[in-house]
């Protein structure tokens, strides 16, 4: 699939166009590339996030508890979904993404400071375990 003119550098995605370009895919799709864009953003997507995932969100509505992250918990009908084998891992890892994307969306700062939040509290809890040995410097 050869979509020239959309560039990437670093492995960031930064973008380097300086035309406009309309590619077409050999699968039919059509891809835009426009000098300046610099991402593509979603918009509210909850309602479309509950019918594409709506397997996801039927098991969901059945946890034990309302605010389940389905990482275990007890009473997790999702995780339970998934031993069994009646829903894939897969499926709940694309939902968690694209939950995370729309979290981001909605507020980026407030996610911004829950990442540098965790990032600190890693950083604390690396220090704490060199300290006491317990990890190799």
């Amino acid at each position: 699939m050869d979509v020239s003119g959309i560039r990437e550098s670093d492995g960031r995605g930064r973008h380097t166009t300086t035309h406009r370009e309309l590619v077409m895919l050999q699968n039919g799709a059509m891809v835009i590339d426009t000098p300046g864009m610099r991402e593509l953003g979603m918009w509210d997507i909850s309602e479309g996030l509950g019918q594409a995932f709506s397997d996801i969100e039927k098991y969901a509505s059945m946890c034990r508890f309302r605010d389940c992250k389905h990482e275990g918990e007890p009473g997790c009908a999702v995780r339970a979904a998934i031993e069994s084998g009646e829903l894939d891992e897969s499926r709940l890892e694309s939902y968690n993404k694209l939950k995370t994307e729309a979290k981001y969306s909605d507020d980026k700062e407030s996610y911004r400071r829950q990442k540098e939040q965790w990032a600190k509290s890693v950083s604390v809890y690396s220090r704490k375990m060199k300290k006491e040995g317990k990890m190799k410097r």
